[in-house]
């Protein structure tokens, strides 16, 4: 009985600790913040990434997201299934974004190097925080960062 007991309890931990995962930022040489759910590269030093740890949103009609109407530039590509989560994502939460699709615009390229020379999608830049990819739970976060 006594281990069954103890495996329930460990499983309750598991669970609960990847509820309430970290996010990291950090910054690159060229000054780009980055804000992601896994730690930065190894050759970061300690000094310039930030662990923010979860908290229970407080959602009130003053600070809410989209009465803060942050600023949005989601870089895409055709055929990208990650790209359309991010749009509907964003489209869900009535935010308006500009869209950049690097397959059919040439512009969207050169907007792109502005930030950096990566061609991965989707990437945002919402609140000048730089995302790479595709997660609810980051996008959700950086909505929530204050600018």
């Amino acid at each position: 009985m006594n281990k069954y007991l103890f495996f329930f309890i460990a499983l309750i931990f598991m669970f609960t600790s990847a509820a309430h995962a970290d996010f990291y930022t950090w910054e690159d040489d060229t000054g780009a913040v980055h804000i992601t759910d896994y730690p930065p590269p190894q050759f970061k030093s300690d000094s310039s990434v930030r662990v923010h740890r979860q908290e229970k949103p407080v959602i009130d009609k003053q600070n809410s997201v989209t009465e803060r109407k942050p600023d949005i530039i989601l870089f895409t590509k055709n055929d990208c299934p990650d790209c359309d989560k991010a749009k509907e994502f964003l489209k869900s939460k009535n935010l308006l974004f500009a869209e950049y699709n690097m397959d059919s615009d040439e512009n969207a390229v050169a907007r792109r190097k502005d930030f950096d020379n990566g061609d991965d999608v989707p990437f945002a830049v919402i609140n000048r925080f730089q995302v790479y990819g595709f997660s609810e739970t980051v996008y959700n976060r950086v909505l929530n960062l204050k600018p």
